[in-house]
């Protein structure tokens, strides 16, 4: 134990010599990392392995080990090794790696194997119709004449144009979903602690309601501090300046916004486009300060639970879109949304505080007289009135956006299916020629349907056609499809993008439904989006106006009118703004592009079951769940089987559910190489999450992170999900600062390490700990062992004969590097341990 074992040393000697091969003959390997760190330092292409290991020491370990050297070069005598009969025995290396991963989606076989159980189990007859296989069909069938063979010749198209029918319906019965309301489990109760900074207009009127709730809030126990919002302080800057004030002087635990009840006096109803920028500009004005209490958004009557409820508020509703995406994107500082009765009375509040204290998790609730209720996303079937009912189109049809996209493909089942004039307005966006494409394909289809069109801004033009119609083509239906691109995350939206949105998706629809509300009609179809469902990252003004949309329908069915609204998935190809790339990032993410003619007949069966809402869309969920849900959980799945299903599998292979707060301190535990490989692996992890690959190898180290599809959409979702991973608050413009995974895992060390190293003496135990670790002869190499020794000496002076260590009293003052030490001095350090010398040296002594 006196001398040096200089074991680096000989390893670099043995490495100059020209050994490339070190094997650790024992039970359980542990000089291979020694090892393996003197190698690296040297960059040697060199095989470093061991024989056993610890519960793995039998023959099976042992010829693993052998054969890990054989494919790493390392010539073995096989012969004395394995039996005679397993040497002579040769099988051929296969031609490719057995390991793959396809990333490139297949064809669905869910369709076929539905169809399969549709036909009665009768595969090859079916197959044999679609192919037209008419000698197939005559040995099936055991047809002997020929008068029969030509009766099936003509029967057999007729029969696969059915079973091509009866595929796309039983196809889009498996997209179908909607929303559903449930009573929380656990009833929430308490008044939640610390003071609460409650925004309210400033100017309400006395019918409002705000007055009495904020009453009633105080008298049940919660401290809040007002901020009153008047029109000039409603823009982000000068919510800023208001708000920094406000959170220095109070600290508040959280944040509740009553800017959803802001009503102007005698102003009708409210406006939708400026509930929404209210909203919006708080919530980034709060997330401009530093402070980071959660945001909970209270609206009344923006939601229907549908236990003899009622919707009275659908502007309100565009809150509900805002807040979805601001939950995904504002993980940190956003709590939820709570929607409230008519009447506030106090067992109302009572709950509303139960819920701000402690809502186990969710974030999309609705309070009622006869409790809480949660937000949850389901499964639908299809309506039994469909299975035999059929809308036939007649007359007039309206189509908004009826010459691109999904209207365009609308507009074509419509004349097909007997309607006898099209009215179709254009999108400001509308390609040149759409119009005339769109009756091209008519004449050329042979249907004499009539189509005229306008602007979608033109409201009188679309007036005058709708009303001017001969008494046999009378408006009878209206399928509200216009639509409009507008991706941007909350930080990054104005008031121009809500303006856009609204106008083109809202406006027209609220328009249209003054219009035509003595007008009895067949359908008012509304084409919403999955955006208003669940939210996304970046769509905001989609998600607010999608949900606007939704509750114009549920107020519009409440008057005794038919209305049906549709959130529809990714569509193919022919989404507004949606180009191939975009479509393959949603693969990736799990949300599968749906074709035109199965998104046509799911629109067929919600208008002939009369269905209210109904979101169709073709979804991977165990691609799209564990992404999802990186960043913030979202209990609305968590009544779909399927989801829960994907997040189980995805917690239990997750490699990084361990990092968390702790993280740091264990980067401080190992060394510099283990901690880029943490961190590295952790990244990659995310990374991969993000883009719904299901293993770190998604994205190379040194790969760009744009190379291999990040936006700016994924660029908020990797930062949300390593901020939840770290601790760490990252800017939104992470992977553009740091492009590559090896420059990120940089980034995110010197962060993670920074306190600790601004703040050594908070590390003493740690220090203490390490150094005492350290072997003796170690010190004496890197030249410290004296000057470690000398540091102490005037604290070992100074408590000498304080201490009830012997060693200690005996040996104070004594230095090992001093030249004059006596034999007593030495014989003193012989008889202490290398513990007890590094303890010394520090200065403790027990």
């Amino acid at each position: 134990m006196r001398g040096q074992v200089r074991f680096g040393p000989a390893v670099t000697d043995l490495l100059a010599q020209g050994h490339g091969v070190f094997v650790e003959v024992s039970a359980h390997p542990v000089l291979l990392q020694p090892i393996s760190e003197v190698v690296d330092a040297t960059q040697a292409d060199v095989v470093v392995t061991g024989s056993l290991r610890r519960e793995d020491g039998g023959l099976r370990r042992l010829l693993a080990s052998v054969a890990e050297l054989f494919v790493r070069g390392v010539t073995v005598d096989w012969a004395k090794v394995l039996p005679q009969a397993a040497v002579d025995e040769r099988v051929d290396l296969p031609t490719y790696a057995f390991d793959r991963q396809h990333y490139w989606l297949g064809e669905a076989e869910a369709s076929d194997s539905a169809a399969d159980a549709a036909g009665g189990g009768d595969s090859d007859f079916w197959e044999a119709v679609e192919q037209a296989d008419l000698g197939t069909l005559t040995e099936l069938l055991e047809l002997a004449s020929g008068d029969q063979r030509s009766a099936l010749s003509t029967v057999v198209p007729v029969l696969a144009e059915w079973r091509g029918k009866r595929r796309e319906r039983s196809t889009a019965e498996r997209l179908r979903y909607h929303v559903t309301w449930q009573p929380l489990e656990r009833e929430a109760g308490g008044v939640p602690s610390g003071r609460w900074l409650v925004v309210v207009p400033s100017d309400r009127p006395d019918d409002a309601g705000i007055d009495a709730l904020l009453a009633e809030l105080t008298g049940q126990g919660l401290d809040m501090v007002l901020l009153e919002v008047g029109e000039p302080d409603r823009t982000r800057d000068r919510l800023g300046e208001r708000l920094t004030d406000v959170l220095a002087a109070h600290d508040p635990t959280g944040v509740l916004s009553l800017l959803g009840f802001d009503q102007q006096p005698g102003s009708g109803p409210q406006d939708p486009t400026a509930i929404t920028a209210s909203t919006l500009a708080l919530v980034q004005a709060l997330g401009d300060s530093t402070a980071t209490p959660p945001l909970w958004c209270l609206t009344r009557g923006a939601v229907n639970i549908g236990i003899h409820d009622t919707l009275t508020a659908p502007a309100q509703a565009s809150l509900w879109g805002l807040g979805r995406a601001a939950a995904l994107e504002r993980l940190d500082r956003w709590g939820g949304l709570v929607d409230l009765p008519a009447v506030t009375d106090p067992r109302a509040v009572r709950y509303l505080l139960g819920v701000l204290n402690s809502a186990a998790g969710e974030d999309q609730l609705a309070v009622r007289r006869s409790g809480v209720y949660t937000r949850r996303l389901v499964r639908k079937s299809v309506p039994d009135s469909t299975r035999d009912a059929r809308w036939r189109p007649r007359g007039t049809v309206l189509v908004t956006g009826g010459a691109e996209g999904l209207g365009k493909h609308v507009a074509v089942w419509l004349a097909l299916a007997g309607a006898d004039r099209l009215v179709v307005t254009t999108t400001a966006h509308a390609p040149d020629r759409s119009l005339s494409e769109l009756r091209a394909e008519l004449a050329e289809l042979g249907v004499g349907t009539t189509v005229e069109s306008c602007r979608d801004s033109d409201r009188e033009a679309i007036a005058r056609l709708v009303s001017v119609a001969s008494p046999e083509q009378q408006l009878t239906a209206v399928v509200h499809a216009a639509d409009i691109t507008r991706t941007s995350s909350v930080d990054d939206t104005g008031v121009h993008d809500l303006i856009d949105v609204f106008t083109a998706k809202v406006h027209t629809a609220i328009w249209l439904d003054e219009l035509l509300d003595d007008t009895q009609l067949d359908a008012f179809v509304v084409f919403s989006s999955i955006a208003g469902v669940w939210g996304g990252g970046g769509q905001g003004p989609s998600g607010a106006a999608n949900a606007v949309l939704d509750a114009l329908v549920e107020r519009r069915r409440a008057r005794g009118l038919r209305a049906t609204s549709i959130a529809w998935g990714a569509l193919d190809q022919i989404g507004v703004g949606m180009d191939e790339a975009a479509l393959a990032q949603l693969r990736r993410r799990g949300v599968l592009p749906m074709a035109p003619q199965l998104a046509v007949t799911a629109m067929v069966q919600a208008v002939q079951g009369n269905e209210k809402f109904v979101t169709v869309a073709d979804m991977d969920w165990g691609a799209f769940i564990p992404a999802f849900t990186s960043v913030r959980t979202s209990p609305l799945f968590a009544d779909l089987p399927e989801a829960r299903t994907a997040l189980q599998a995805s917690q239990g292979d997750s490699e990084n559910s361990d990092t968390s707060s702790s993280l740091a301190d264990s980067l401080r535990a190992v060394s510099d190489t283990e901690q880029h490989r943490v961190l590295l692996r952790l990244v990659r992890g995310h990374a991969s999450t993000v883009l719904g690959h299901s293993g770190a190898e998604g994205i190379g180290p040194r790969q760009a992170f744009q190379e291999v599809g990040f936006d700016s959409l994924a660029a908020v979702n990797l930062r949300n999900s390593l901020h939840a991973a770290t601790g760490l608050r990252l800017p939104a413009t992470l992977i553009f600062d740091y492009p590559t995974p090896e420059a990120l895992v940089g980034y995110l060390r010197s962060e993670l390490l920074r306190a600790d190293d601004a703040d050594p003496e908070g590390r003493e135990d740690d220090l203490r700990r390490v150094l005492a670790s350290v072997p003796f002869a170690r010190f004496q190499e890197a030249g410290v062992l004296d000057t470690l020794l000398g540091l102490a000496d005037t604290e070992a002076d100074t408590n000498a004969g304080t201490r009830g260590d012997p060693h200690a009293d005996a040996g104070a003052g004594v230095s090992v590097g001093d030249a004059s030490a006596t034999p007593d001095d030495m014989e003193l350090i012989d008889a202490m341990d290398i513990a007890g010398l590094v303890q010394r040296a520090l200065g403790k002594t027990s």
